[in-house]
């Protein structure tokens, strides 16, 4: 016997996938001929054209006056006048659009203006209140499938986006330094995947499903983490993380056949980005900070030395390559030795553009 509860979800599953073939059959077959479909009365065109090219008095009095008015109405492309705002970066009728209850497709409308880098149209979503409590900032579209409402497109075609993909996830694939920063006071945060050979019921699960789709998301989340943005905005040290998810990435690579070329590329990214933290260092106190890791407990060698440490991690984890803060103004030696008190000539020993053997 199922339970109660597995069986409501098998419910409003089954109350989807219908409403996804219903959405599908108004737009007729005019969507695939780039034509508008017939579904539309003469008062939702009006609407759906106003609300794309930022027509603020005429949507304002339809959305006030109009008793008959379909807010949430698509038009030939699937987009409903949120999401036709929205990619317009039509700030004042996003602002209009999210007055109304009920209103449709919130969280296409976010992901969208995420893409697109519209850091206040962003902030005017995040202020609806669907977001009030945060836990729609860390679920991804498909995991928000059997909810009720109507907060994403579930069918293909109304949605540009993964259905593994989160707000913040696509805010740090797409480098947008700003929006990550507001969703990560927000709460939002990017899950580490689980280990490949995880044999958890959700893994194991996800893996019988749709292996690949399954390790889709993976790399969609490992993208995520391995972004600059993301790196520099969430992590306390981020050259440690980055040198430690290098070395992960790098594992994977061997392991996730299929994504085996993007694995080793996001660990190389991870050791770019390592590179260009470096290089943004002003002074040899910057760079002795960020060699010797934490600033507050340094440990020193038995020569009364900083220790280094994230160089022998950076050995350890085999970044090949790390350039010389050329704003100190040092010359680079070919002669210079690993003895040498000063870190950012250490530095330049091991590596300052070449092979670290």
């Amino acid at each position: 016997m199922l339970g109660s509860s597995t069986f409501k979800n098998m419910q409003r599953r089954h109350t989807t996938l219908r409403e996804k073939g219903r959405r599908q059959a108004i737009r007729g077959p005019a969507y695939m001929f780039n034509e508008k479909g017939t579904s539309l009365t003469p008062e939702e065109e009006r609407f759906l054209d106003s609300a794309e090219y930022g027509n603020i008095p005429v949507v304002r009095k339809m959305l006030e006056e109009s008793k008959t008015l379909n807010f949430n109405c698509v038009d030939y492309m699937g987009q409903n006048a949120l999401q036709l705002a929205v990619g317009n970066e039509h700030l004042e009728v996003t602002e209009l659009l999210l007055k109304k209850e009920n209103l449709a497709r919130v969280g296409d409308a976010l992901l969208l203006a995420i893409s697109k880098g519209y850091v206040r149209i962003v902030e005017a979503i995040l202020n609806h209140p669907a977001f009030a409590q945060g836990q729609r900032l860390t679920l991804s579209p498909l995991e928000q499938e059997l909810r009720d409402d109507d907060f994403y497109a579930y069918d293909e075609d109304g949605t540009r986006f993964s259905h593994d993909i989160t707000p913040i996830i696509l805010a740090a694939h797409c480098q947008e330094y700003e929006i990550v920063h507001i969703l990560l006071l927000k709460g939002a945060r990017i899950e580490r995947p689980h280990d490949y050979f995880c044999k958890c019921s959700e893994c194991t699960e996800k893996q019988r499903k749709d292996s690949f789709s399954h390790s889709r998301s993976r790399m969609n989340a490992y993208k995520g983490l391995a972004s600059a943005a993301y790196l520099s905005l969430s992590s306390e040290d981020p050259v440690l993380t980055a040198l430690e998810l290098s070395n992960e990435l790098a594992r994977l690579a061997n392991i996730e056949t299929e994504f085996k070329n993007d694995y080793r590329k996001l660990s190389m990214q991870c050791k770019d980005f390592v590179v260009g933290v470096l290089d943004l260092c002003r002074d040899t106190e910057e760079v002795e900070a960020i060699l010797n890791g934490d600033v507050n407990f340094q440990v020193w060698s038995d020569h009364h030395r900083p220790s280094l440490s994230r160089i022998k991690l950076a050995i350890k984890y085999e970044v090949k390559k790390v350039s010389f803060p050329t704003s100190l103004g040092l010359p680079a030696s070919p002669h210079l030795t690993s003895q040498s008190c000063w870190p950012s000539l250490v530095l330049m020993h091991f590596s300052c553009s070449h092979k670290v053997t």
